[in-house]
């Protein structure tokens, strides 16, 4: 930005008679730091909840943003960018940097590649700086620390990797309780070792007084009773679906999650990543009823999708419902699911033979969430919002006569497989 003259506050001392950033006042200086943030390249990862105000929206991502107060499931999700050159040029002046900062420090990740080791050097690199207590409003730890092909082979089975250090669990807890601006929470760790920061944290009690959002691995639902003014819980997706605890196959998990759900006060939106079956959807239903958002994108629909509606049409304050793809709901919608059938005599997939079979395809697809939406927003009288994928979104109008319902759809630029797409990430 170009500041003007009057924007500018000259002091005696210039460096040889030019005005220097010392010379501009603190509106230029954001206007500065707000053009280099938009400019700075947007992060490949692909998180769930962030504040908006800061990062840039790339269409149809599949998590969620929180819009108007309320989070809208599978909408546009807002990716981070990459901070690098607002921090090199904060380093040359104090007031930038001063200025910068709760944009440097507002997000916080300790990442999945990392061990327990690396966490703990961050943590107490973080216990250390004033600036993340301050500032810092997203805190993600996501760990993933498996076992090598030798260890299983030595170990067997049963083997559960390595220990986390005993400082770490008491060193995260009191890294947590010392941001006090912390609103979106995400906290991934390796499912054996779950105890072992269940028993450090509600041994304590300390509580997330400003916690909004919660996104959970499995075994983690312990946590939302320390956060009694959570708004939206998620679970994280593939690791939710590959939990490698005692209940890999009956889910327990998930039926955990939902029960400690239902004791969250202020909660308006769940997100649960998993095949869940008519019955645990009524579980949902008793436990969070109030609930204004909901996002079940791998419920079992293998009798279609009018199996469930009647026990979602039960939430009475339900104004946003995210499902599966249209191809997954069965409701005469079955795309080819091999690239193979997108090739045609003359041209690839994205030939004009091919161009023209996913054309057919996504002509389908569109009548077929048309039929999708029909129904929800006929047995659902308070929806306003109805989500098919990450691709398909429908608003309502309705009239006396009639449901008049628009569509944003973004066309797929890959054929239909599964749900498995949902977690290439």
């Amino acid at each position: 930005p170009v500041a003007s003259i009057k924007d500018m506050n000259y002091c005696e001392h210039k460096r040889d008679g030019k005005p220097s950033l010392n010379d501009l006042n603190d509106n230029v200086l954001l206007e500065i730091i707000a053009a280099v943030i938009q400019s700075s390249p947007v992060t490949e990862r692909k998180s769930r909840f962030f504040d908006n105000q800061d990062s840039q929206k790339t269409p149809f991502r599949k998590f969620s943003e929180v819009k108007n107060g309320i989070a809208s499931p599978l909408s546009l999700i807002p990716r981070p960018r990459l901070l690098g050159p607002l921090l090199a040029l904060s380093m040359t002046n104090r007031r930038l940097r001063h200025l910068a900062a709760p944009a440097i420090y507002k997000s916080i990740r300790i990442g999945k590649d990392e061990d327990w080791c690396d966490a703990l050097r961050k943590i107490d690199s973080i216990a250390k700086c004033e600036a993340v207590r301050v500032h810092a409003k997203n805190f993600t730890m996501e760990l993933s620390i498996g076992r090598t092909p030798l260890e299983e082979l030595e170990g067997g089975f049963n083997y559960k990797g390595p220990e986390p250090p005993e400082r770490l669990a008491p060193e995260l807890l009191d890294t947590l309780s010392s941001v006090t601006k912390l609103k979106n929470l995400t906290l991934i760790i390796p499912d054996y070792h779950t105890d072992i920061f269940r028993t450090i944290f509600e041994a304590s009690s300390a509580s997330f007084q400003s916690l909004r959002t919660l996104v959970l691995g499995p075994h983690m639902d312990w946590l939302i009773a320390k956060c009694p003014n959570v708004e939206v819980i998620s679970t994280c997706g593939w690791r939710w679906l590959h939990s490698a605890g005692n209940c890999k196959y009956n889910h327990q998990h998930s039926a955990d999650l939902i029960e400690a759900a239902g004791k969250a006060k202020r909660l308006r939106h769940i997100e649960i990543y998993d095949s869940l079956s008519e019955a645990r959807l009524k579980d949902v239903y008793q436990a969070v009823a109030g609930i204004e958002s909901l996002a079940i994108p791998l419920a079992r629909y293998q009798n279609g999708i009018e199996t469930l509606l009647p026990t979602l049409s039960r939430f009475g304050n339900l104004k946003t419902l995210a499902l599966a793809h249209a191809a997954d709901l069965k409701v005469g919608f079955n795309p080819p699911y091999c690239d193979a059938a997108y090739f045609g005599p003359n041209g690839p997939f994205f030939g004009p033979d091919g161009q023209m079979i996913r054309k057919n395809v996504e002509k389908k697809r569109v009548g077929a969430g048309e039929r999708v939406a029909q129904m929800a927003f006929a047995m659902l009288p308070e929806l306003e919002e109805l989500w098919l994928g990450d691709s398909s979104r429908a608003t309502v109008v309705r009239t006396d006569f009639d449901n008049e319902v628009s569509w944003i759809h973004t066309p797929r630029l890959k054929p239909y497989r599964d749900c498995w797409d949902l977690w290439e990430d």
